[in-house]
């Protein structure tokens, strides 16, 4: 069996959304968990379940403008 991986996505966005952000993340439950790495700057880390990242890549296109995301790009991938 060939192991899953988690994907890390970094976002900036508003600074003011950080909670929203993560409170949408999280209510899918199971599917990822949101990191502030810079509250300042915004920037977080969303962290994706094996076979969710459809899930977070669709809720972060769909609240781009509400949340004013400026940048997403995959960070990194981890084995389990």
């Amino acid at each position: 069996m060939v192991p899953r991986h988690c994907v890390i996505y970094e976002v900036v966005l508003n600074p003011a959304s950080i909670h929203l952000l993560t409170s949408i993340v999280e209510a899918y439950e199971g599917v990822g968990t949101v990191t502030t790495l810079d509250r300042r700057l915004a920037l977080v880390h969303i962290s994706t379940a094996p076979g969710c990242e459809d899930v977070v890549r669709a809720v972060v296109e769909a609240e781009r403008f509400r949340l004013g995301i400026r940048s997403v790009r995959e960070a990194n991938r981890f084995a389990p």
